[in-house]
Order: structure tokens, then sequence, then C-alpha cells
């Protein structure tokens, strides 16, 4: 099954979960060389992810490097869908 990607929340298309994977894979290593640059109280955050409620598949891929407060970040997991993750890496 395709899985819808997103690149900085614009739709780029659908892609086979392999390709997703290479995707987060590189976005996942560009991540965490950017979090050798941030302070301590920041995170990178690199994609969100989402999931059919009803069968808790892979739906969704928005991929991003965005540099946020760690605060900003508690609030987002706050506010997100039970069916969304984010993925982040924190500075050293």
């Amino acid at each position: 099954m395709d899985i819808d990607l997103y690149i900085n929340s614009v739709y780029c298309g659908f892609f086979p979960r392999e390709v997703i994977e290479e995707r987060l894979d590189e976005y996942r290593s560009e991540a965490l060389s950017m979090a050798e640059y941030i302070d301590w109280d920041e995170v990178i955050l690199y994609a969100v992810l989402a999931y059919d409620s009803q069968t808790s598949g892979f739906v969704a891929a928005d991929l991003m490097l965005i540099r946020v407060p760690y605060s900003r970040y508690v609030e987002l997991c706050k506010k997100l869908s039970g069916t969304c993750r984010l993925l982040f890496v924190r500075g050293k």
C-alpha cells in the first residue's frame, strides 16, 4: 500500500513504504547533524507520521527539518491526534 508523502507540508504524491523509509532515514540523519548546533532546550522535528485509526496502518508522512523549542514541541504533542506521531532528535 502506498503512503502519502509531504515535504514541509507540501503534497508530493503516493510512494511505496520503502521509499518513505529511505527518506525518513535521510531526514533523521540530517536532523542528527543539525542537533549538534542547537541549544539544550530545543529539538529538531523531522517528521510527522499519520496512521489509520481503524487499521493502525501507516498512511502519511510529512518530512521537515525544523528547530523547535522543547516547550513548543510538548504543546504540539498535546494537540496532536492520537493517530499521529512526531519524530524528533535532541541536542547533546
